[in-house]
Order: structure tokens, then sequence, then C-alpha cells
């Protein structure tokens, strides 16, 4: 197959079967002066190797020309995966055959067209399988059975920095947003997981294929990545757009606190604080290195702190805290890292107790790292009228002597509810309790004191 390539002066004596013969016995070891020698190769030659043509395959043909493919002689000794690739004598497609180590596919353009066409064809199947298990009708949540943390994040949610004119939600990993849905990931996960198993989401099908688990019928497994569409109904049975789920959102939540709100708000009040204090110890056992495990105990204990200390105060105790377990640690008083990290909860527990007992108070301010979420701005901005408070505020103290007194003791008084009840906190005796049960247990909650009460029934079984 000489026609491809013009050989050198040198060889034009030669035959292929020659060639092929001196290549041969140069890779099996034998010396490139004597296979000159017998070959009559002139001595001027000073490489055997770079003077004998490209191999040229009898059996590859390239698949878009239909003409063979070359490849130029290895040394002797060369690995497999350091060798050239064979390639087309008339394009630049190469053929790279499989096995371990090999390089990257080939980049000619009929090779890149064709890897092309594959990957939109797969996201064509992609699109249809999204649809298949995502697209099909579902009927629309009445807003009237929204509960006010579904609204809030709601809210929050349609609040992600988007063009007027686009009727998803954009994923909450997206670039628009400017700031975290929820305190930690963790959470901003579950809530989102909660609104779409609730179907007040719907599942974009124009989302991140990456989102999905193909191989497990598009089970969703990164919540972050997902574009979602809002499924509430203004109107009974009609889906409403966008903009009018915003308006409507945003003027009940900015209207006046409902007496109905009134669980789910003392809960969230106190979930994000403990989950910004959690968050913080986290980054500063993080920054001594220090692998924090006392998760639980530190959620008990900061859970307590947040009846009578704000996050401001708690960001400090936990400093003070995380400093001491350094110097635990650095001393070496401690059993090892994770003995010292241990101490960090009891520690902040232990400062608390002395600034209530000498009535002192420091504060501090937020760190960067982390940053107030959408929600957080919401609840107290939008809500509450109270930009600020739950940061500076203690979420006890302000839900006793603030948010009780101004938006659920006189809307209790008018409605006759404290009249009627006659269940009081064993604590405190506040009757601004909420009450549940089941056939045999009656729980309590106070909103004052924060108790938590449960009776069990007695009954006398006869003989």
């Amino acid at each position: 197959m000489n026609q491809y390539f013009e050989w050198a002066d040198e060889i034009r004596h030669l035959s292929e079967e020659q060639i092929e013969q001196i290549y041969e016995r140069y890779l099996n070891g034998e010396k490139s002066a004597e296979l000159m020698a017998e070959f009559q190769i002139p001595a001027t030659v000073r490489s055997l190797l770079k003077v004998l043509p490209p191999i040229v395959s009898r059996e590859l043909k390239c698949p878009y020309c239909d003409l063979p493919m070359w490849v130029r002689r290895h040394a002797k000794g060369t690995p497999v995966t350091l060798r050239k690739p064979f390639q087309c004598v008339s394009c630049d497609h190469q053929h790279l055959p499989p096995g371990p180590g090999r390089r990257t596919p080939c980049t000619c353009r009929e090779c890149r067209a064709f890897r092309q066409q594959q990957i939109d064809a797969q996201a064509e199947r992609d699109r249809i399988e999204l649809e298949l298990r995502y697209g099909g009708p579902c009927p629309p949540v009445p807003y009237t059975s929204l509960k006010f943390v579904q609204k809030l994040t709601l809210l929050a949610l349609l609040d992600d920095g988007t063009a007027s004119n686009v009727e998803w939600i954009a994923p909450l990993g997206a670039a628009s947003r400017s700031e975290l849905l929820a305190p930690t990931s963790e959470l901003c996960e579950q809530w989102v997981k909660e609104l779409h198993e609730a179907r007040v989401l719907r599942v974009a099908t124009a989302s991140d294929i990456k989102a999905f688990d193909r191989a497990d019928g598009c089970r969703i497994i990164d919540y972050a990545a997902v574009h979602w569409h809002p499924n509430v109904a203004l109107q009974p049975g009609q889906p409403c757009s966008r903009a009018n789920l915003y308006l409507a959102l945003y003027q009940e939540l900015s209207d006046c606190v409902q007496p109905a709100w009134k669980s789910e708000l003392y809960t969230l009040i106190f979930d994000m604080a403990r989950e910004e204090s959690i968050q913080y110890v986290r980054i500063l056992a993080n920054e001594v290195s220090f692998t924090f495990t006392a998760e639980s105990r530190a959620e008990t204990i900061v859970g307590q702190l947040l009846q009578d200390f704000s996050v401001s105060q708690i960001f400090y105790f936990a400093r003070l805290a995380v400093k001491n377990a350094a110097h635990f640690f650095a001393t070496g008083q401690s059993k090892g890292r994770n003995h010292a990290a241990n101490t960090i909860p009891g520690n902040m527990l232990g400062t608390a107790q002395d600034a209530l007992t000498r009535n002192w108070r420091k504060n501090a301010h937020r760190d960067s790292r982390v940053p107030q979420s959408a929600l957080h701005r919401l609840l107290y901005d939008v809500v509450l009228k109270d930009s600020g408070a739950g940061f500076s505020k203690a979420p006890g103290v302000y839900w006793r002597d603030e948010l009780v007194p101004q938006f659920f003791s006189r809307a209790a008084h008018e409605n006759g509810l404290l009249d009627l009840s006659q269940m009081f906190c064993r604590e405190c005796d506040s009757p601004n309790i909420d009450v549940s049960m089941n056939k045999l247990v009656v729980k309590t909650m106070c909103y004052d004191c924060a108790t938590i009460s449960r009776f069990r029934a007695y009954e006398e079984l006869p003989d």
C-alpha cells in the first residue's frame, strides 16, 4: 500500500515484505546497524525507524471515507497506552481500540457530530421518560388547604430572581437565587420534598436530567437541581399562574398574623434559630480541625438556651466553647480530638447558666458563613414586621413577651377559648397551650414556658 505514502530514496529498492521483516526483527531486539547493513540501507541514515514508511492497515477502514487507516511505527518497548492511534489516510478520524488506559475519544468533525446525535437522542428519551412519570395530570391543591409554613416556603421559592414571564420555579441551586431557602441544605431539601409530596409542587420536565436516577424510574436524587411548577388553585380545580400565586401569598402573609398559624409559627421560629446556631458550631469546630459529633446533645442544649438567649448571644457562647475545647486538646488534657469536641455543648450550657445567674449578656455579629436565609427574611420582615428580631432577640422571651400578647392572647379571649378550656400548663399555670391526644395519651405544649406534658388515661378493668 505504498500508494498512500512516498517512500524515502534509501529504501526504494526494498519490497513491502522486506520492510515488514526489517521492522519485525527490529522489534524483536536486533540492532539497527546490522539490519541496515544486511538490507543495504545507506549508513548515512541516522534512524532506521524514521526512514521506514508508516504502517497502513489492510483490515481497518475509515467509517466515513472507506479508506485504509495508517499509523507511525512505534519504537521497541513503547507501552500500548503511549502508541499513536490509527488515522484515516484522507480525513482526521482516528481509531482507538477499546482497552484500559486509552485516550479520549476521536475528536474529528464526523465523530463529534455522531456523539452529539447520540446525546440529543438520549436527551429526547430522557424527556419522554420524565414526561411519562411527572407530566401526567395532577389535580391542583386548593390554596385554602395550605398551611402557614407551606405558604411561607412557597413565597420564598417564588422569589428566585427569574424573569416575571417564566412559569417554572428555579432550582434551589440556581445562580439567580441570592440567598438560601433555609439555614441548611438539609432543611432546604426537606421543605421542598414535603411540598412535592403534598402535590403543591410538580416537577418541570425541563429539569436537569442529572437530578434524577434514570436506573430507578427517574426518581429524584438531587432536589436542589430540579425545576418546579406550582400546583395551587386559587379557584376550584384551576391551577393559578406563578404571578397570581405570588401576589396572593404576599398579600396574606404580610397582612396580619392569624391565630391558626400559632403552632407552626412557634415551631418555625425555634427550628430556624436552632439550625443557625448548630451550623455556626459546626463551622467553628471545623476551623480547629474538630469533627463535631455531639450534635444531638447540642440541639437539646441550644433548644433550652433559646428560651432565654438570642442567636447572637448563642454565637458568643459557641465561640467561647470552641476556644476552650481547642485549648483542652492543645494542652493534652483531653483524650483526643473527639473528646475535646464533645465538651462544646456542655461549655455552652455552663457559660449560659453563668450569664443567667449574673444577669450579663454578650452579643456577636452575624457571621457571613451563616447567612440569613430567605425563610428567615420573609418571616421577620414580611410576616412579623420585626427585621433583625430572629438574630437579636431570644425566641422564648420574644414569643412570651411580644408575639403572644400582640397576636394570640386577644384572639383567644375574643373567641372565648380561655373560658371554655379548663386545661393549663402544669409548670406555669398558663392557659396558652396546645392540646393533642390519641386514645390513651393527652399531650399539652405550653407556648409560655415551652413545657411539654403527657397524661395517660387510667382504666379500671373488670375482674
